[in-house]
């Protein structure tokens, strides 16, 4: 109902505080983008399918199979989809991971590269007047995981690539020493791309990779060297002041951490869930549970770069498939979900203590969109993966993490 018009006309003495109201509304400056991870495009789904875990497909679906990496269908339609949900975004996050599972027998370095160009001009056809900010997974180098420290033939044809979006000339030394880059997203706030190096102006940054620190839980899997894991967590915490957020990948999983310094809570990393439905196997037979695939829409302060929400979005796997149509379907709002006002790390420090309690709505939501596939949790976190998830959240490094379990376990 509207006001009536006698509220508008009062005194002069409401004028300038209706003034000041109005001003701190047009004040706020909100932006949106995309962050879409871990294509793993296998070219030989529909033949070899060297990527599905030596399993025989017979009736591979027409966009995956969650024992395969993603079919150029689930590559294709998945970006077109991000564009017929949101088109108008100031930017796309996109994390790496491009190559598919499959051994180093089956690749090249002309094949990874053929590969990472097929997909930027895919993002380029579907987001025309749009930047992305690439970086490079640990499969797209060839050899996968052996990216040198200096020039190297990939760093240089996928500068070449990427160039466009980067759109600075000064990062050319930096692309060609390590595969990272540093843009300026907008006076203030820069996006410092990662490869396995990185470093800092006076900006605030919004920080964005493959390969996240900490562990990944409940298996307890640390992906960094140790070295390199605390050297990270260090620097984010002597620079937390100017971190707005972390935007990672890799782990295909949707998770977050918090970096703690003491018992203060500095910043935030985000773990996006992958596109492809792919499944590790682990030692001894035991497999993950299947996934769907994955894509955020992230909401942020475009003045200090902080997250303000999450929206994620999946595919049901089966129901696509049957459909014979691709479509993204909202999961969630981080927000919402949790019942905070926003994604700054305050509020991302109460969602983590919202989480002790296993068995609470807040710690069923986060084991249910784990898997990206939004199903009843009851049988998939017992009460020691509920230990091990929170060890995770809580701790990054090594000897902190290791003790938490080690009181986890004797609790």
């Amino acid at each position: 109902m509207l006001p009536e018009r006698r509220f508008v006309e009062k005194s002069d003495k409401m004028r300038p505080l209706l003034f000041y109201l109005l001003i701190g509304i047009c004040a706020a400056d909100e932006g949106w983008f995309w962050h879409v991870t871990d294509f793993h495009w296998d070219f030989s789904y529909w033949t070899d399918q060297l990527s599905c875990n030596g399993m025989n497909i017979s009736k591979p679906g027409a966009f995956g199979n969650q024992w395969c990496d993603s079919p150029w269908s689930l590559v294709e339609e998945s970006i077109k989809g991000l564009r017929l949900v949101q088109p108008n975004v100031d930017f796309v996050l996109w994390t790496g991971d491009t190559v598919p599972h499959v051994s180093d027998s089956h690749l090249s370095n002309d094949l990874n590269k053929e590969l990472v160009m097929n997909v930027t001009t895919l993002m380029e056809r579907e987001f025309p007047n749009t930047k992305v900010y690439a970086t490079f997974g640990n499969h797209d180098n060839y050899p996968s995981n052996l990216f040198t420290p200096h020039n190297s033939d990939i760093y240089n044809a996928t500068y070449m690539i990427w160039k466009t979006w980067i759109d600075d000339n000064s990062q050319v030394d930096n692309f060609h020493k390590g595969g990272y880059y540093t843009v300026k997203i907008r006076d203030g706030l820069r996006l410092v791309a990662m490869n396995s190096n990185m470093y800092y102006t006076k900006d605030t940054v919004i920080l964005a990779g493959h390969v996240p620190p900490g562990y990944t839980t409940p298996r307890a899997v640390r992906w960094m060297t140790k070295t390199f894991n605390q050297k990270f967590v260090d620097i984010v915490l002597r620079h937390s002041s100017t971190i707005a957020a972390l935007h990672f990948g890799h782990e295909h999983h949707d998770s977050f951490r918090i970096f703690y310094d003491g018992e203060v809570a500095v910043a935030t990393l985000f773990i996006a869930p992958s596109v492809t439905p792919w499944r590790y196997q682990l030692p001894g037979g035991e497999v993950e549970p299947a996934h769907n695939p994955g894509a955020r829409l992230v909401k942020y302060d475009r003045q200090t770069g902080k997250t303000l929400d999450i929206l994620q979005y999946y595919a049901d796997l089966d129901t696509v498939n049957l459909d014979q149509q691709f479509v993204w379907t909202l999961g969630y709002s981080a927000t919402a979900m949790y019942g905070v006002p926003d994604l700054s790390v305050d509020s991302m420090h109460k969602v983590v203590n919202s989480l002790s309690d296993g068995s609470g709505s807040e710690f069923q939501n986060y084991v249910k969109w784990y898997n990206t596939n939004g199903k009843n949790p009851a049988d998939l976190c017992n009460a020691l993966c509920h230990h091990v998830v929170m060890c995770g959240l809580r701790y990054m490094t090594e000897k902190p993490f290791q003790q938490c379990l080690h009181h986890s376990t004797h609790t």
